[in-house]
């Protein structure tokens, strides 16, 4: 009886563990949705449920799980309360703009999008990832899913030498070339560094590899752009001291990694990544129908932010004015879809949540060492790759990430030594791998 007991309390704690610990992954699985729901062999699910809505609906109940389980793990940053009442200012100010909006079909439906959706994707980062072992199993995730993305690419690879845009699950290139890029920093720039297991370490590596032909193969420019820049920044972050300037260890070390694959790219990448390499050139040399429409949008959004320089000309404008119907249009940057539809108001506030959200990580940066370092150089890097992204291609709502990657910036204090070292949990990631956390994170005290 007592073996039966004993066995029914370890199955019911197992259950609960996984119940726990899926809040992140379920969160992932939501803000990627869009990126794999369009496949056909997940067509039995999306014929029934929208997945994104699916997903929504599910890490919030793990939001609510957790909750209701232990009320403390509510408590939130500083900071992150500062920007929240800043993003909250920002939906007040999109529902403000329907009121002189021309938009009365897609205006509605972009600030409801952003309401739920990218609300969500920024409430849901500052609820759900409450310390540094549930940004581990958010990081896996997201390497997870980049993964199985670069796989699946594989089986539509069009070959070497050949021009064509690579996909995977249904979606286009720069969902490819997006994911795989914000994979590969979350290996290089938080896992890889944190994990102490010789043979998990291999396995990384392998899956950086894999990440970093996604990234490339896709065919994308601005993404990889993206990446180009947020690595530099990964390695500027990692400088210490002037005018005799020290680079930390591990960063010296991805640095010899990164030279010796800029090597192997400059000798095989012309017919490895002959579709990235091929687009490049036409926009040095000619411009490109591509990157000629986006400035061609740009030049629109200019105007229209001028006709009405404060407020703007209301959420959903912009299609209107340049289409003349209510349809779904963007100029592929962030700042100018706030400045034409919001105007001033809504670019300050916009502005403002970023640089509250930095001032402090970047200050403090320097003066921070061991796991503290990694952590707030990682999201550092990671909402960088997500706001290069935001100004070159989608809308405001497309760029969810990024105010998911804005809510952990401004939330980054709960990662590091005081409520961390509290919330280690040895049965979550293994007695070895909890203490060297620890040591760790003392180390950066």
């Amino acid at each position: 009886m007592k073996l039966n007991a004993k066995r029914d309390t370890s199955v019911r704690g197992m259950r609960t563990s996984l119940v726990e610990k899926a809040g992140e992954w379920l969160f992932a699985l939501f803000l990627f949705a869009g990126y794999y729901k369009a496949d056909p062999r997940l067509a039995f699910i999306q014929t029934h449920i929208d997945i994104t809505v699916l997903f929504w609906v599910l890490s919030f109940c793990a939001f609510l799980y957790r909750i209701l389980k232990k009320p403390s793990t509510s408590k939130i940053p500083e900071r992150f309360a500062i920007v929240a009442a800043l993003f909250l200012i920002l939906v007040v100010c999109l529902v403000g703009s329907l009121l002189y909006s021309e938009s009365t079909q897609y205006g509605y439906d972009k600030t409801l999008r952003f309401i739920v959706l990218t609300g969500w994707a920024f409430f849901g980062a500052g609820f759900l990832i409450s310390d540094i072992l549930s940004l581990k199993r958010f990081s896996w995730a997201i390497a997870a899913i980049s993964v199985a993305m670069a796989i699946d690419a594989l089986t539509g690879y069009v070959g070497v030498g050949r021009i064509g845009f690579v996909t995977a699950f249904g979606s286009n290139y720069i969902a490819l070339a997006r994911t795989s890029g914000l994979g590969l920093l979350a290996t290089v720039a938080f896992l890889l560094p944190t994990e102490r297991t010789p043979l998990m370490k291999l396995a990384l590596w392998g899956i950086a590899a894999l990440q970093l032909w996604g990234a490339l193969s896709a065919g994308a420019r601005g993404p990889v752009i993206a990446l180009i820049l947020s690595l530099v920044l990964f390695f500027a972050l990692s400088a210490r001291g002037l005018p005799s300037i020290r680079i930390e260890r591990y960063a010296l070390r991805l640095g010899v990694v990164m030279l010796a694959a800029l090597v192997i790219l400059g000798i095989f990448g012309g017919e490895l990544f002959s579709t990235l390499m091929f687009r490049t050139q036409v926009l040095i040399s000619e411009g490109g129908t591509s990157a000629l429409t986006r400035f061609g949008l740009y030049h629109e959004a200019f105007d229209l932010w001028a006709r009405s320089p404060i407020w703007g000309n209301g959420i959903g404008g912009f299609g209107i004015a340049v289409t003349g119907q209510d349809v779904r249009e963007y100029p592929h940057n962030i700042i100018l879809e706030l400045g034409a539809e919001t105007g001033l108001i809504g670019v300050l506030i916009f502005v403002t949540m970023l640089i509250v959200a930095f001032a402090k990580p970047v200050i403090n940066l320097s003066a921070q060492r061991g796991l503290t370092t990694t952590v707030t150089r990682y999201l550092l890097v990671a909402c960088c790759f997500a706001l290069l992204n935001a100004m070159v291609s989608g809308d405001i709502n497309d760029n969810r990430m990024l105010f998911t990657w804005i809510a952990l910036v401004a939330s980054v204090s709960r990662f590091q030594k005081g409520e961390a070292v509290g919330s280690l949990n040895l049965h979550s990631i293994g007695t070895y791998q909890a203490k060297d956390l620890a040591e760790k994170l003392q180390k950066g005290g």
